[in-house]
């Protein structure tokens, strides 16, 4: 199952905590680090697609409000 954005988003700060342990071994650093990297990737992605259909369901509502106001 897909992780949600919250759930991430989370993941992300126990990570950013965990990376600021002074006696964190470097290998469990580097792969927290990528881990890191791969979560935000994702999260980026997810709110652009967001952002994307937002923005065309607000071009359709303007879209429809011009043509309504262009029949009266």
């Amino acid at each position: 199952p897909e992780t949600t954005i919250e759930e991430a988003l989370t993941r992300l700060e126990t990570i950013a905590d965990r990376l600021e342990d002074p006696s964190l071994d470097l290998d469990e650093a580097v792969r927290l680090y990528e881990e890191g990297l791969g979560l935000y990737e994702r999260c980026a992605k997810r709110l652009d697609a967001a952002e994307l259909r937002i923005t065309q369901l607000a071009d359709a509502l303007q879209k429809q409000a011009k043509e309504r106001s262009s029949l009266r």
